[in-house]
């Protein structure tokens, strides 16, 4: 079965044999094993290209406390020598992540360094966003948990230099979300619905690559209570009904989006509600916009096209329209939010 993952050329080859491989290796229940293996196939798979890949599985799959100190140490120090010597770039996004979880805090010489000097921006990310993992540091807050995806403004390198001029002492972290009782042991219909509704979140966020789950550095795809006097200055700004304004107070959604076949749905949440009338019913200045019905307060988006709850009460349930058409055309498109609900929790 390893001869598969070194014979492999193409990536979608190379990722397959890598799945059955890691299938085979989990059966073993031996995370010194997988390492060993998964080191192994590193060293002598000739197409370099791949390796980001098996550092990823390590990353994914091993139990670090199953592992002896000195053994982790050991393994450090080979990736650092691979970052600094003949390692592909393609690994060294995933040398900054594995180093700092075997070895911590003494993996701040080499993340330091990469975040300085690196000439790529995915690498240099991951070394701050796994700085301000180990530290507790906040170089990542409201930042995209994949640091693969931080734009070049998002390294807070400033911030980084200061706190390392301080000595680099730890930081607060983060706190998790506070979640609802009823996401786990529901009462009624709604929250059985919200119930389903969170499971579904809690599945995309586990197929995410590399997802974990003690990272708190921004909420995603998550359902948490929010600050209820923010949610009575949402309600008194908009007018939304009662049932809208608890479901923002106990389950306000934090980061989410859904893919529905070729689309996303983005579901707002109180901390952006107000931001996102901005282009329908409101312009940047906080102006009204020409056109949009009165009472409409849009409360999810399929790529710009709006759904909608009517706060006046003339038309229930969940409205949606296109964008772009000139004037908004709104139909019924579900007959309540549960039954919105129900549907993106498929």
């Amino acid at each position: 079965m390893k001869e598969l993952l070194l014979t492999a050329e193409a990536p979608a080859e190379f990722v397959d044999a890598l799945l059955k491989y890691e299938k085979f290796l989990q059966k073993k229940k031996n995370d010194v094993l997988y390492i060993e293996e998964m080191i192994d196939v590193l060293v002598r798979n000739k197409v370099r290209l791949h390796n980001g890949f098996i550092l990823a599985s390590i990353v994914r799959n091993v139990d670090w406390s199953n592992l002896a100190y000195d053994k982790r140490q050991e393994l450090a120090v080979m990736l650092t020598k691979r970052y600094y010597g003949d390692g592909h770039p393609r690994e060294h996004y995933w040398v900054m992540m594995l180093v700092s979880l075997l070895i911590g805090r003494e993996a701040y010489p080499l993340l330091m360094d990469a975040a300085r000097r690196d000439s790529v921006l995915e690498v240099r990310a991951c070394a701050i966003k796994s700085l301000a993992k180990v530290s507790g540091q906040t170089f990542d807050r409201n930042l995209p948990k994949d640091p693969g995806k931080w734009k070049e403004q998002d390294l807070r390198l400033d911030e980084m230099e200061a706190w390392i001029a301080e000595g680099c002492p730890d930081g607060p972290g983060y706190l998790p979300p506070v979640l609802d009782p009823a996401l786990t042991t529901p009462t009624n219909d709604f929250e059985r619905t919200v119930c389903a509704f969170n499971r579904r979140l809690e599945r995309l966020n586990q197929d995410t690559f590399a997802w974990d789950p003690t990272d708190y550095s921004s909420y995603t795809n998550c359902l948490a209570h929010a600050d209820r006097e923010q949610v009575i200055k949402l309600q008194k700004a908009y007018a939304f009904p009662i049932w809208y304004a608890e479901f923002l107070t106990r389950f306000s959604p934090c980061n989410v989006v859904i893919p529905k076949g070729m689309y996303e749905i983005y579901l707002y949440g109180a901390d952006d509600l107000a931001e996102k009338q901005i282009g329908y019913s409101v312009s940047v200045q906080g102006d009204a916009l020409e056109g949009w019905p009165d009472g409409f307060v849009v409360i999810a988006d399929r790529f710009g096209d709006p759904y909608c709850i009517d706060c006046t009460g003339k038309r229930p349930g969940v409205l949606f329209a296109r964008h772009g058409e000139g004037v908004w055309n709104f139909s019924k498109k579900y007959n309540s939010f549960e039954e919105f609900l129900a549907y993106l929790a498929k």
